[in-house]
């Protein structure tokens, strides 16, 4: 029984993980098209998110290899990578915003995972 939820709950975080992954691929796309950036298709953006989400692990330097990998895989300047990378923050923080406004009782149920229940 225990081995059956822990599979469950591993699989439910690869695919939330993935699902991420895909939504933030897109979305720096967009963010690239303000700063003029080349090659915005899904599946170079898709890479970059994958590097940017591994690398986002490491403190302090990581944000600066993430800086890297949009300035090398995407045809940008440092000056340009940076601002990609804060439009990508601000248009991700406004995204989770409508998600929460247009489903507030989703966070809410997760909410109930982490505060434990009296019987």
């Amino acid at each position: 029984m225990q081995l059956e939820l822990l599979t469950g709950i591993l699989l439910l975080l690869v695919v939330v993980f993935l699902v991420m992954l895909i939504v933030n691929a897109l979305l720096l796309g967009v963010a690239l098209g303000f700063t003029k950036g080349q090659n915005r298709e899904l599946s170079s953006t898709f890479v970059t998110a994958l590097g940017m989400a591994i690398v986002s692990l490491i403190p302090i330097i990581g944000c600066i290899i993430a800086w890297w990998l949009i300035k090398t895989r995407h045809g940008l300047g440092w000056g340009g990578a940076i601002v990609t990378w804060i439009i990508l923050v601000i248009i991700e923080v406004i995204v989770l915003l409508i998600i929460y406004l247009l489903f507030p009782a989703m966070f809410l149920g997760l909410l109930g995972l982490f505060i434990p229940t009296l019987p």
